[in-house]
């Protein structure tokens, strides 16, 4: 049957057969059901959208679902299936073969066939074998049925969100994000700079909640404080921080992503290998609260030293905040989901950079402090030193 779909013999809705599963998002707007044939994809799903907000939301079971106007179909199959249904889609393509990257580490290829266009997953890229269909009003979506790859819808309608976002004026920036008494504070720097610690550690606090990790979407209105909220994704982070935080017994949590080995370096500060965990499973096994959006009260450049004891807060001032602001803008020019690989912005680069431009601007206004701290520095200490600044962010130490 899948063969025939392929080569434009058969309808998609033939497939509806096998997608037993089915859940509802909002996505900047645009009202998409994701049928599936495994409940994995529909609960990641509903993991990785929790919790709801502005950009991205799941239809609560018991609401019924209006005005859908797309339709993602996944089919989890063994991985032999999926690799000989793309050799087909090699040997049978026509016209010229279009190359993109559904993210850094997955370049693939659209392909047209009778049935629409295909995207493979390129078979040196080092993971698992991937079909993408795409048809008027609608999307399937050929996985492998082991746990990861069923979570690939989950990350093709984040994608599909994301590009919507950004031609809605909302700009993503390297960044975590946490709350302390509501008031919004964006942790800004480039990877291993302490992001991820530090945001969780606000999270922790008696008036904190966790907002996002790695990934901000901010939007900005004249006379308002810029919004911010989450790009969807796993927190992820090194068995060394997760001890520092006070969680050494996160070895045995039993997660969507399985942990890496004890053979691996995941145990360390700066290890390779990270736990994968999502911002709803931080919050079931931690009890870390959780916020929807914030304002931007607060912008943080932090600087984690290892085996340090050092605890130093400076403010900054707006120029060079827009200069490291401006090096950390991922819209456009992300540079991990590098391509709108779907083809769904209806903004060129140009309206998008100026955009970007605006929204920077809009932070670089607010207050803000450059931090450094090391990681033997009490993170209590550190997380006061940040509510202090929050209160007078002309404080220095």
């Amino acid at each position: 049957m899948l063969a025939g779909f392929l080569d434009g013999d058969a309808n998609v809705t033939s497939l509806d057969a096998w997608c037993t599963e089915k859940i509802t998002v909002q996505l900047s707007g645009l009202t998409i059901e994701l049928l599936a044939s495994t409940s994995t994809a529909t609960t990641y799903v509903q993991r990785l959208f929790t919790p709801p907000n502005d950009l991205w939301n799941v239809v609560r079971p018991d609401a019924a679902a209006t005005n859908i106007t797309a339709t993602m179909r996944c089919l989890a199959l063994p991985r032999a299936c999926v690799a000989a249904l793309a050799e087909r889609v090699r040997s049978r393509g026509t016209g010229a073969p279009r190359h993109v990257r559904m993210h850094v580490g997955a370049p693939a290829t659209w392909h047209q066939m009778p049935g629409g266009p295909v995207l493979l997953t390129d078979p040196d890229a080092g993971i698992a074998p991937q079909i993408v269909v795409r048809h008027p009003g609608s999307f399937t979506v050929i996985t492998c049925d082991d746990t990861d790859a069923t979570m690939n819808a989950a990350r093709h309608l984040r994608e599909i969100g994301y590009r919507r976002a950004e031609d809605n004026g909302w700009v993503c920036l390297h960044a975590s994000a946490a709350t302390m008494n509501g008031r919004g504070i964006l942790v800004v720097g480039d990877s291993g700079a302490g992001k991820s610690t530090l945001a969780l550690a606000l999270a922790a606090t008696a008036t904190g909640a966790f907002l996002s990790n790695d990934r901000t979407m901010l939007a900005a209105s004249p006379g308002a404080a810029p919004r911010a909220v989450a790009m969807p994704g796993p927190i992820r982070l090194n068995g060394g921080t997760l001890q520092a935080l006070g969680y050494a017994s996160a070895e045995r949590w039993d997660l969507t992503r399985p942990q890496s080995t004890t053979d691996t370096d995941w145990q360390n500060f700066r290890g390779a290998n990270k736990l994968h965990i999502l911002p709803s499973e931080w919050h079931e096994r931690t009890g870390t609260p959780l916020a929807a959006s914030a304002t931007v009260d607060l912008v943080v450049f932090p600087h984690v030293i290892q085996g340090s004891h050092d605890l130093h807060l400076q403010a900054t001032h707006p120029e060079p905040v827009r200069d490291l602001l401006r090096a950390q803008c991922m819209s456009p020019g992300d540079n991990v989901y590098v391509s709108d690989w779907l083809d769904i912005h209806t903004s060129n680069t140009d309206d998008l950079a100026s955009n970007g431009a605006r929204v920077i601007d809009a932070v670089a206004d607010r207050p803000a402090v450059s931090l450094r701290f090391g990681t033997r520095t009490p993170y209590a200490a550190v997380t006061e030193t940040v509510r202090a600044a929050l209160t007078s962010p002309s404080a220095r130490l």
